[in-house]
């Protein structure tokens, strides 16, 4: 047990709390993970459908000229 004068914390006590607020932690902590790889995966995602939606307006552009 430790003593702080009026406040005593038993081993049992403070293992508790552990055992209740790690769980929390580790579920904040996985949201955390989860927005920043969603937003990673958009960053890349918007980059690559430009990239793409340029190729389409290249293509069409270079149909459009051969039926000329």
């Amino acid at each position: 047990m430790l003593d702080f004068g009026a406040v005593a914390l038993e081993w049992n006590t403070m293992l508790v709390q552990l055992i209740v607020f790690l769980p929390v932690l580790l579920f904040y902590a996985f949201v955390i993970y989860a927005i920043a790889k969603a937003l990673s995966f958009m960053k890349t995602k918007i980059q690559l459908d430009r990239e793409r939606n340029q190729k389409l307006d290249e293509l069409i552009e270079s149909q459009r000229r051969t039926q000329k």
